[in-house]
């Protein structure tokens, strides 16, 4: 259960990126896209299948999603700051997207709903990163994918952040064997983790129950 505090420090999260939203394209560069672009295609993902663009803000790997998957599929963008979403919906992107208000720790999806959930600089930012993977858990079929990935290493990423200070300075990748730890406790499979100096990538599958 939230405490108090953590629920202050949501909010103040949230704040924070509500404020960011206006400026935030401003600080994506070409080799960022470039990056992204070549995850997405890496992924072979199916063109009628429910994608789940988890910490979407304004969109950034819509225009990537929506070339992979055409016409047929379908693509939820969820993000907890309404600002944020505002500037992916001025976007006008194509109908195929839906855009969701939400924390990560409740997604209003049914079971067993989305191929793949992908957090693109996202999964710092989650509070309760083991409630946060089970719940995306929940929400991806049996034998769908997570993907977490950045633009940058990890070691990246957390310095960034923490030299940013304030409401994200905590907010860090844990190393690869808790992060490895928190995935298969959510009843997921890591099927790769990469930490490179340009990208950083984890691909984990959602184990098939069997009797």
């Amino acid at each position: 259960m939230a405490t108090n505090s953590s629920i202050r420090l949501d909010i103040q999260r949230q704040n924070y990126f509500d404020r960011l939203a206006s400026s935030w394209d401003k600080e994506v560069t070409p080799e960022t896209l470039e990056c992204l672009g070549n995850i997405i295609k890496e992924l072979n993902i199916s063109p009628v299948s429910r994608v789940l663009d988890i910490g979407s803000g304004t969109g950034i790997l819509l225009p990537f999603l929506i070339e992979a998957i055409g016409g047929k599929g379908r693509i939820m963008a969820l993000d907890f700051s309404a600002e944020m979403l505002y500037q992916a919906k001025a976007k006008a992107f194509n109908p195929i997207v839906d855009f969701i208000q939400s924390d990560v720790t409740a997604i209003p999806l049914p079971d067993n709903y989305a191929n793949l959930a992908i957090c693109n600089s996202a999964f710092p930012h989650f509070s309760d990163k083991s409630a946060a993977l089970k719940e995306i858990a929940r929400v991806i079929k049996s034998n769908g994918q997570l993907v977490i990935c950045h633009t940058a290493s990890r070691d990246k990423i957390n310095q960034l952040h923490q030299s940013v200070g304030g409401v994200v300075s905590t907010d860090l990748l844990p190393d690869k064997s808790r992060l490895r730890e928190l995935i298969e406790q959510a009843g997921l499979a890591v099927t790769c983790l990469e930490d490179k100096s340009e990208y950083y990538l984890v691909i984990a599958r959602k184990v098939t129950q069997t009797l």
